[in-house]
């Protein structure tokens, strides 16, 4: 079983490897672009949690965008199934919405709020949210998020708040009534911009960190070259949309390239590598992983019960960074 961490001033115990659940939404098009993902199937998904909830895995972060409702759908279809409710965390999100064109809007009101928790409860079958999450990166009305959120916890049908953005003057705003309980951030060996900020403060406050985009959306696993080709349905086709984001992507496929002789020495997959390097800061409560398979489920837990980075590799794995 994976290794637990202490989520926070809340005191629940999580393991540390959780499961991010974007991708058990499926593919969507929103403002015009791809918002989702492909090769996503309905009963492999529900699997994948089955699996998860039999390794240890007690984190499961997902939102009311992914899939519009269908990861939200499915979680909570396998939960119930597994009957293991009061085992396990559920993380949702709230804020963006959609017009009748798949244009891109915004949930920012208290009533809007209120109205949307109703509907992810029914969907994830149950009757609390252990962390509510204000999906927004940036918003001017975080007074009214959290006026909701108080609402809601003193109703009983959400436990605890938090706030998905890499930006720390965000964070600051919704730690003004000191209730805030997690942080959901960008970090992993292409971005460490949370080291500097966000990872200090939610340490020094006692407020948990959840790390998410760990594996940079597939670029950490070294399984991509700078020849590969992504489905037009799927968010990762933005990676080749222009001649600037394909550099982008080449250079992160070489990055993951250099990576791969250290996790090899060390007997890691470069997945592996990366989660663990994510995993060495002490602030980090948990990482949410995504996985569309229960394969992919099982390497991803694994890292938690490989050794940590010795220093030495450490030191490899930031030379292997160096432009």
């Amino acid at each position: 079983m994976a290794a637990e961490r202490i989520f926070g001033r809340t005191g629940w115990r999580v393991g540390e490897i959780g499961l991010g659940c974007w991708q058990f939404g499926g593919a969507i098009v929103l403002d015009g672009k791809p918002d989702g993902w492909t090769d996503v199937d309905d009963v492999e998904s529900v699997a994948a949690i089955h699996r998860a909830l039999n390794l240890g895995i007690n984190f499961f972060d997902t939102s009311d965008q992914y899939g519009w409702g269908r990861s939200e759908e499915l979680l909570g279809r396998a939960i119930q199934e597994a009957r293991v409710r009061d085992r396990v965390y559920l993380a949702t999100k709230v804020g963006f919405d959609r017009d009748a064109e798949n244009r891109r809007t915004f949930v920012e009101t208290r009533a809007g709020i209120l109205e949307k928790c109703e509907t992810s409860l029914r969907r994830l079958r149950t009757d609390r949210i252990d962390l509510y999450q204000c999906h927004l990166w940036r918003t001017e009305r975080w007074a009214e998020f959290l006026d909701a959120f108080e609402q809601l916890q003193k109703q009983g049908k959400i436990r605890a708040y938090g706030v998905s953005t890499n930006d720390l003057d965000m964070v600051q705003r919704f730690d003004e009534r000191r209730g805030l309980a997690a942080v959901q951030a960008n970090y992993n060996l292409l971005d460490r911009r949370a080291e500097e900020t966000l990872l200090p403060y939610c340490r020094a406050r006692g407020i948990a960190f959840i790390a998410r985009g760990a594996l940079a959306m597939g670029k950490l696993t070294g399984k991509y070259s700078p020849t590969s080709r992504f489905d037009a349905n799927e968010i990762r086709s933005r990676w080749l949309e222009s001649p600037e984001a394909r550099a982008a992507f080449e250079r992160d496929v070489a990055v993951a390239g250099r990576l791969k002789p250290i996790a090899d020495k060390a007997g890691f997959t470069v997945a592996q590598l990366a989660l663990k390097y994510v995993l060495t800061h002490v602030a980090v409560s948990v990482v949410i992983v995504g996985a569309k398979n229960r394969a992919q489920v099982e390497e991803n837990n694994a890292a938690s019960l490989l050794p940590p980075l010795s220093r030495d590799e450490l030191a490899a794995v930031r030379a292997a960074l160096a432009p």
